[in-house]
């Protein structure tokens, strides 16, 4: 079976677009991956594009292609390179699976548990006041999730003032006064704050047991998030930026972390995350992917998470939900805070070709450290 055709396919969605890459093989067999990088999307269809014509005609032997990936280019890794080769592994192991009429996780080895919690993203944000967070989150779990994640932090970063830190502190407890002791709370701060005031925080927002502390310092920097690990009362969470094995193993042996990210989207793919999950395994640290991204994503790190004894939980957005649901033809089984895997070849799931085209990019920006930054809503067509 070789590589007949590779296409991009973009739809607008909430602060960015889904980056969607198609695989046709010579036997007619249509795989899917996605490949979504908020402000650069033209950038990673570039990438695609300057893959292609090594792929064409090649035979789908994904670890021989991931191997040329990571060999035969003098220029490696990067968010662009890495979330183009991401999305192309995984639409290989669509293609690959769809032929032997098999799931992903089956051709991976199979189950190691039967179903993974997932918390809620996507449903408050910015410098909404603190009633607005406790309203929004128990609209959340009134749909079922019993695990929600938000940054309360508005445009604080790299330090926090008295002013700003009380701001959070109001809208975080206004959640958990909302939703009860029950609810896992994961507090986001998106790489934001220095080692000393990360720490600070940490010891403050510990009264109301969030369930982990997340890339509380800028990521690039393990010793320095290691330092606030070891400091801290609340479980570090990270990894979402990083892209490479090496730095996964970097990020563990350094114990700079209790919970890694890793995202299917950019960090080479799906095998690639089975790896660093099973790094993560021998280290006694469990596995939570990132996945703001669109629904292909999701089923493709579904589809890994599966296959990890240290599966934790997996992060399922809210917002976009027309996008979501109308861009695959059966959507993903949610169950009393529990996503299921389909037991249909490929990821899954089967794309709605003709909505692959009704969603035209359009050029977005978020601003994560502004008071006024928004990602959640719907997309109206």
């Amino acid at each position: 079976m070789k590589i007949k055709d590779i296409k991009t396919f973009f739809a607008a969605a909430v602060w960015r677009n889904f980056v969607i890459v198609q695989v046709t093989t010579d036997d007619g067999i249509v795989g899917y991956g996605e490949g979504t990088l908020g402000d650069f999307e033209k950038t990673v269809e570039s990438a695609v594009n300057d893959l292609k014509p090594f792929l064409i005609g090649r035979e789908l032997e994904i670890t021989e292609i991931t191997n040329f990936f990571l060999r035969n280019f003098f220029w490696r890794n990067g968010p662009i390179l890495s979330t183009a080769q991401s999305a192309i592994e995984q639409a290989l192991w669509d293609a690959a699976a769809k032929s032997a009429n098999k799931p992903v996780y089956a051709l991976l080895g199979g189950k190691a548990v039967e179903k993974v919690k997932v918390y809620g993203n996507g449903f408050i944000s910015g410098n909404a006041t603190s009633k607005e967070y406790g309203d929004a989150a128990l609209r959340t779990v009134e749909r079922g999730f019993y695990a929600l994640k938000f940054d309360p932090f508005g445009g604080a970063g790299p330090t926090i003032t008295r002013k700003q830190l009380d701001a959070a502190k109001s809208r975080i407890k206004a959640i958990r006064d909302s939703v009860g002791d029950d609810i896992d709370l994961m507090i986001e701060a998106h790489g934001r704050f220095n080692t000393r005031t990360a720490i600070k925080i940490a010891g403050e927002i510990a009264e109301y047991d969030p369930f982990w502390f997340e890339e509380p310092v800028p990521e690039e920097d393990i010793l320095s998030m290691g330092e606030v690990r070891r400091d801290s009362p609340v479980p570090i969470a990270t990894g979402e930026r990083i892209i490479s094995r090496n730095r996964f193993w970097e990020l563990l042996s350094n114990r700079s972390a209790d919970i890694i990210q890793p995202d299917v989207c950019h960090m080479g793919g799906i095998l690639p995350l089975v790896e660093v999950g099973a790094m993560a395994n021998v280290n006694y640290v469990t596995v939570a992917p990132h996945n703001p991204n669109g629904p292909v994503a999701t089923a493709a790190s579904l589809n890994a998470l599966i296959t990890m004894p240290n599966a934790l939980i997996l992060e399922f957005w809210l917002d976009a939900d027309t996008v979501r649901h109308d861009l695959i033809k059966e959507y993903f089984t949610l169950k009393d805070g529990y996503i299921y895997p389909s037991n249909k070849p490929g990821l899954g799931i089967e794309v709605n070709e003709e909505a692959l085209t009704k969603y035209q990019y359009q050029k977005m920006h978020l601003e994560y450290f502004s008071e006024k930054y928004k990602y959640h809503g719907d997309v109206k067509k």
